[in-house]
């Protein structure tokens, strides 16, 4: 199950991040730019040899495969396959999928069944009825987005409370579920955090927003005195960087000392 290999691998690598592939062509370097596709496999697997011993799991953002056309399926593909070859480390796919119960199976089949990762997000806005289809698949793990890092969760999410009202559906769902729901908290949000930790229970948290978006590591503290499990996104501070090792573990001990 997700969280018992998340929760074993955050003790084993001492680590709250979570690398984000967000593997965008135009913006790797150029070495690996001039072989297509096949060199944001590359890039990928360099990404993964350096920071594997510092991460507690990693996140393909599915979008930059799919701008890909069939090459980019099969790089992703190709990646998964390797990130599998450290086995004790959860894959997430960040694909935000949302649709009726039928197409939500046929996805689910695709990334559980198929590419056998062990967690996803989606979009829940479409109701219980689309969320569902994912969690009957074995072993499977759905992060579901509450409040996004981004603006525009100012034009419906924050204004409606449709957080809350995610919240209380999720938490219907956890007694027959269990340990398979996890929600996307954005770190840019911090003045709703109290909100949402009061509502969430046990749910596990993925905290995009850090570093590019403007979230801050310290406005996390909250959530680690409530005794939060976090999976902390960094992607685009990691990958571009220009010491990837250099900067998760550096990363990693700020996020530590929130804890001390």
């Amino acid at each position: 199950m997700f969280a018992k290999k998340l929760r074993d691998c955050q003790t084993r690598n001492k680590s709250l991040i979570c690398v984000g592939l967000d593997s965008d062509i135009e913006k790797i370097p150029s070495q690996f730019k001039v072989n297509g596709a096949k060199g944001v496999e590359e890039f990928n697997k360099y990404i993964i040899s350096e920071t594997y011993e510092y991460a507690c799991a990693y996140k393909i953002n599915i979008a930059f495969y799919e701008m890909l056309g069939y090459k980019g399926i099969k790089t992703l593909e190709n990646t998964v396959e390797y990130l599998k070859t450290y086995s004790d480390i959860p894959v997430i796919i960040d694909a935000k999928r949302s649709d009726i119960s039928n197409t939500a199976k046929a996805y689910a089949k695709f990334y559980f069944d198929y590419l056998k990762v062990d967690s996803i997000t989606i979009n829940p806005l479409m109701g219980v009825d689309s969320i569902e289809p994912y969690l009957e698949f074995p072993n499977s793990h759905i992060f579901a987005l509450v409040l996004t890092s981004n603006p525009g969760a100012n034009d419906f999410i924050i204004p409606n409370k449709l957080y809350l009202k995610i919240l209380e559906k999720l938490r219907e769902l956890e007694p027959k579920y269990k340990d398979q729901i996890g929600i996307v908290v954005g770190a840019t949000q911090k003045e709703y955090f109290d909100e949402i930790v009061e509502k969430s229970e046990g749910m596990i948290y993925l905290i995009p927003g850090i570093g590019s978006q403007g979230g801050k590591i310290e406005d996390l503290k909250i959530l680690v005195e409530k005794g939060k499990t976090m999976v902390i996104n960094v992607s685009r501070g990691i990958i571009f960087s220009e010491d990837p090792k250099r900067e998760i573990i550096k990363l990693r001990e700020d996020l530590r000392g929130l804890t001390s």
